[in-house]
């Protein structure tokens, strides 16, 4: 078998099997993972532990500071109900039940990837010189169907582009090169990429860029920490009362964050640097593999059944299998038990789709994942086609 065989199948085994193998730990992904990277490399450790389930399959796609009240409750939601049996297990294709939130765009020779949404009509892709090695962003409208290349990007061998995001019109990226990390930008116009310059150097990888109005905003990957700097370049400041915070959906930031070494519950403390609000989800006896958003959390619980709830511990119901990766946009998972086929569930309405994904001649099946930091793009591979779901849509339909 090849790498690429056992890095597909460790993703499917982590998103399929959640039931039917041993339980992964939630800091699976940290064990997993061999460098920072806005889809990071799985390396192979545990994919022969995890094999011997007999499991096999492939792989799918802030300065402020303000102190609030201690405990406030967190955002209300209200949950639809649990998607029932007929939903489940037959939903209709994901591009008649979300039709305005669903994109197909016609694979070209050169392999185009979907990197983030530029804004609500705009995806930003790559290209790749080798596996994950970014030397191109282009910019697609979805309304005309014309793309247009923003940029080359070129870097030295083993250095990488990640953590991409927009705003202030431009497109911000970092490069970790030993212990130095860069922060880039480049007009959404197009251009050439330059460095963002800062005051002193950056030690560490950020696990997420965000813009905020006229300055980026990241945090560090392994110790927490949330930084701001002038979208133009200048001071590195540190974002106070957020000293071992993660970003997880902007203003919120939280501890731990979406990779736990201790079993943690993940973003179980929220901050919002904006109004000083508080958060912390209530995570029950016996609860394990807790990964919560802003406003909900889902995990299973002393018996081993997955649940998902309001970070009050409110509307707490069963769900069919586990969220391992966290729901998306606090409401999205995909759900592909044995016999059935693979369907993106939205738990505030009980609606899911079909993504059209089916297995192979060997059994194998591309898994999609969206989770925590996934942010609103799905997106996968489906008979030369790219596949785009606006889960931002959705959730305004």
């Amino acid at each position: 078998m090849s790498s690429k065989d056992l890095e597909n199948d460790l993703t499917r085994v982590l998103g399929r099997a959640a039931e039917s193998a041993p339980q992964a730990p939630s800091d699976l992904p940290t064990q997993v993972m061999g460098r920072s990277r806005r889809r990071r490399t799985h390396t192979l450790t545990a994919v022969t532990a995890l094999a011997a389930a007999g499991v096999v399959a492939v792989a799918g796609g802030v300065t402020l500071s303000v102190r609030g009240p201690q405990e406030p409750p967190p955002v209300a939601v209200n949950p639809g109900p649990t998607p029932t049996a007929e939903q489940a297990t037959d939903p209709g294709p994901v591009e008649k039940v979300w039709p305005d939130a669903v994109w197909k765009i016609p694979q070209q020779s050169r392999k185009l990837r979907p990197v983030i949404f530029i804004d609500d009509h705009t995806l930003l892709l790559e290209t790749w010189a080798s596996h994950e090695k970014a030397d191109a962003l282009y910019a697609y409208e979805l309304e005309t169907g014309q793309t247009r290349k923003i940029t080359d990007i070129r870097t030295p061998k083993g250095v990488y582009a990640s953590a991409f995001t927009a705003g202030a019109g431009r497109i911000f990226w970092q490069t970790i090169e030993d212990t130095r990390t860069r922060l880039w930008s480049v007009p959404i116009s197009g251009g050439k990429p330059a460095v963002v310059p800062t005051d002193t150097p950056i030690r560490q990888g950020a696990d997420k860029l965000v813009v905020a109005g006229d300055r980026l905003t990241f945090s560090a990957f392994r110790t927490g920490g949330v930084f701001t700097v002038p979208v133009e370049g200048g001071a590195v400041t540190p974002v106070e009362n957020a000293g071992r915070h993660h970003i997880l959906s902007w203003p919120w930031v939280g501890t731990p964050g979406e990779y736990t070494p201790n079993q943690e519950p993940s973003f179980e403390e929220l901050y919002n640097v904006e109004t000083g609000e508080l958060s912390k989800a209530l995570v029950r006896p016996g609860d394990r593999y807790v990964r919560c958003g802003v406003t909900t959390c889902v995990g299973q619980n002393a018996a081993g059944k997955p649940f998902f709830r309001l970070r009050d511990g409110s509307q707490e119901r069963e769900l069919e299998e586990s969220a391992m990766h966290g729901l998306s946009q606090d409401r999205f998972m995909t759900v592909h038990p044995p016999g059935r086929d693979q369907a993106l569930v939205d738990l505030m309405t009980g609606k899911s789709g079909d993504l059209g994904l089916r297995p192979d001649a060997k059994g194998r099946m591309t898994s999609v994942q969206p989770g925590l930091t996934n942010d609103r793009l799905v997106w996968y591979e489906l008979k030369g086609e790219l596949v785009i779901i606006d889960l931002a849509r959705i959730m305004s339909s």
